[in-house]
């Protein structure tokens, strides 16, 4: 069984606000996407990956990422993507299509790309079921890989409302630390797991960028949080939290994960940013 990493190994809080005042081009989904596929095909899997959102990175981690797409044949070439459907939405797009491998192959394609710092960025890809063409399946994340996937989970996942209040109270708390430069309190209320992999020290200087940003995400708890994909507990057990809320004038994003240590779900990784 491979081993959770929390999300504290990306260095916690990564501060991203637009340039303000200036104006930059935003590529097309379809420009950027058929660049995300031509990176793949031209094994150029860590910038393929540093070009997707990050409630795409929130899913898989890199090596992940680079076995998932060697696995589906998108390593191969790219000679050509053609896009047959096209359906924009408020900052999000889905291209229908098919991409042309180098080696022959044909394959069926579904793209969801959203707007995230000025750029078009793969929100999710997803690829017919094997054996089964009338599904699709998103092979790049825990979500998509059919109930047999999450059948050794250990607990459900939680009712809205308990969702809702861990997502408040972790930033909160993460929040109140850092404005403190304090993070003693924040560190006794984590998981047990998560104390055991990192020292309270090393706590603080993953979240030293927070803290000399001064931002202060307060005022989430007067807004609900919005999942950009649904909660899931994984075969690991650990509950995924992805979304983010509609905060002014940047939007706070979240990707957080619990591990249940009874009789309570407790914090075992948070990644916050600010984006305009």
């Amino acid at each position: 069984m491979r081993k959770h990493l929390p999300l504290v190994l990306l260095l916690g809080f990564a501060l991203l606000l637009a340039a303000c005042g200036k104006s930059r081009h935003i590529s097309s989904p379809q420009s950027a996407a058929n660049d995300f596929l031509q990176m793949i095909g031209e094994s150029r899997f860590q910038e393929a990956y540093a070009s997707t959102a990050f409630a795409f990175k929130a899913q898989t981690d890199f090596r992940s990422f680079q076995a998932t797409a060697r696995e589906l044949g998108l390593s191969t070439g790219t000679i050509a993507c053609k896009w047959v459907n096209v359906e924009p939405k408020h900052r999000e797009t889905q291209l229908t299509g098919e991409l042309l491998s180098a080696n022959g192959a044909t394959i069926p394609l579904r793209l969801t790309l959203t707007q995230e710092r000025g750029e078009w960025r793969i929100f999710a890809l997803l690829t017919p079921s094997q054996g089964r063409r009338q599904k699709e399946e998103d092979r790049f994340s825990s979500m998509g890989k059919g109930d047999s996937f999450n059948s050794s989970a250990n607990h459900e996942i939680p009712p809205l409302k308990t969702l809702r209040n861990l997502t408040l109270s972790s930033l909160l708390l993460l929040n109140d630390a850092a404005r403190q430069s304090d993070f003693s309190d924040f560190y006794s209320k984590v998981s047990l797991s998560w104390q055991n992999q990192l020292t309270l020290n090393q706590l603080k200087e993953a979240f030293q960028p927070f803290t000399d940003s001064r931002a202060d995400i307060s005022g989430i708890q007067k807004l609900q949080p919005i999942f950009d994909v649904p909660p899931t507990v994984d075969t690991e057990g650990i509950l995924n939290l992805v979304g983010h809320y509609e905060t002014k004038p940047y939007r706070t994003t979240f990707a957080l994960r619990f591990i249940y240590e009874f009789p309570y779900w407790k914090l075992y990784g948070i990644n916050v940013q600010l984006q305009g």
